[in-house]
């Protein structure tokens, strides 16, 4: 991170880093900066996935973005795994279309809100990733599986769980 620079970007923002990204057309290689490739739906737990990238070293309201592949449950089979870790993103949503400020005809592409789940009983709740996917409309079919992911540390969920275990001793 850059001194003085604060990586906030609009879902429309990540729209567009995500179309450069199966492009390749960078934009000023901020996106390859903010925005590590990553396998987000592989062995690594969401903590540790955390770690790994710094997420120590960020403030509460702050986040994580990462390119990634999903990964289909079966060859010819439209699902997609998303296992991390023990666990599982599990989806909240069924997605939000995000649309460019020039058409409200065709969404850019959509957003989607997943928790974790499964795996470690403590954990559970404890991590956000909002997944965006472009609109299949936009680019060409072998450029459709990467997506751009928001990792977030849901620090309610932790602070509730604290006030919970406080409460039972």
């Amino acid at each position: 991170m850059f001194v003085g620079f604060g990586f906030e970007p609009s879902d429309r923002s990540l729209m567009c880093y995500l179309f450069s990204k199966v492009t390749s057309k960078s934009m000023l290689h901020l996106d390859q900066v903010q925005i590590k490739d990553f396998d987000l739906y592989g062995e690594k737990e969401p903590w540790e996935i955390w770690d790994l990238h710094g997420g120590f070293n960020l403030q509460s309201d702050e986040d994580l973005y990462f390119f990634t592949k999903l990964k289909k449950k079966s060859q010819n089979g439209s699902r997609i795994n998303r296992s991390v870790g023990t666990g599982t993103w599990m989806g909240e949503d069924s997605g939000k279309p995000i649309y460019s400020r020039l058409s409200a005809i065709q969404p850019l592409g959509f957003k989607r809100r997943f928790r974790y789940e499964g795996g470690v009983p403590q954990q559970v709740g404890q991590w956000i990733m909002h997944e965006y996917s472009l609109n299949t409309t936009l680019v060409p079919e072998n450029d459709q599986g990467y997506v751009l992911c928001r990792v977030r540390k849901n620090d309610r969920e932790e602070k509730k769980a604290e006030k919970r275990r406080k409460l039972i001793t």
